[in-house]
């Protein structure tokens, strides 16, 4: 058992060293493209992100039992407030005051709501392959969320936690990572496909080939002269 093992491993390796130049040239080729592509190509998407607090703005009742019922409400409604953050309108008023070049359904498609669990914070993240505008289409839309919410829930507060940065390194394309995968793509794509053309060779071009598949000693070779 244990030398059928080693046969193995050796016909393994063998066919590996028999198709090195195919396998590093196909990884290296996956790994250039990548590369290519990450670094030249792909346009950098930026980040800029609010975070934001639902709350009460007026104090009510002192007590901890009363704190604390407002603190589960108000992380109830939190979803609500990611719900308004959603709206046609806001999207709408956003564009006009901004002034900016799309359509609301364009401008929902680069920013996402998203409240934390458990937490009464909500979060606004907007991407833009511009880190200035990024940040400015945050401004005016937490602005304008901040309006929308506070007529439609009388009594809730929304403060703004953390404002909106520009940002000096984008979020996308993640180039090392691209790279990376590329590389063990094309290793694994130049791993199988040495063993399927192996699959298919059958015919005997070296001492090694009669060796194994005639299962008998080479007993002499006859030199090839151009």
């Amino acid at each position: 058992m244990q030398e059928e093992i080693t046969l193995d491993l050796r016909e393994f390796f063998w066919i590996l060293k028999k198709r090195t130049k195919l396998i590093i040239s196909i990884t290296l080729l996956s790994t250039i493209i990548a590369g290519v592509i990450s670094f030249f190509v792909l346009t950098p998407v930026y980040q800029s992100k609010v975070s934001v607090v639902i709350g009460k703005g007026n104090g009510g009742k002192q007590g901890v039992d009363y704190q604390y019922q407002e603190v589960m409400m108000y992380q109830k409604l939190v979803k609500t407030y990611a719900e308004i953050a959603k709206l046609q309108s806001v999207a709408e008023d956003t564009i006009k005051k901004g002034n900016l070049q799309m359509t609301p359904a364009q401008l929902k498609d680069v920013i996402k709501v998203t409240p934390q669990a458990d937490t009464q914070i909500l979060d606004i993240v907007v991407e833009n392959t511009d880190p200035n505008k990024a940040k400015v289409i945050a401004d005016i839309f937490t602005e304008e969320f901040i309006k929308k919410s506070s007529s439609s829930i009388p009594g809730g507060e929304v403060k703004v936690l953390d404002e909106a940065q520009v940002s000096n390194n984008p979020i996308k394309p993640n180039k090392k990572l691209n790279i990376a995968i590329a590389f063990f793509l094309g290793l694994m794509v130049s791993v199988g496909l040495t063993f399927l053309l192996e699959y298919m060779d059958n015919t005997i071009k070296t001492d090694e080939d009669v060796v194994r598949v005639l299962d008998m000693p080479v007993m002499g070779t006859i030199p090839e002269y151009k």
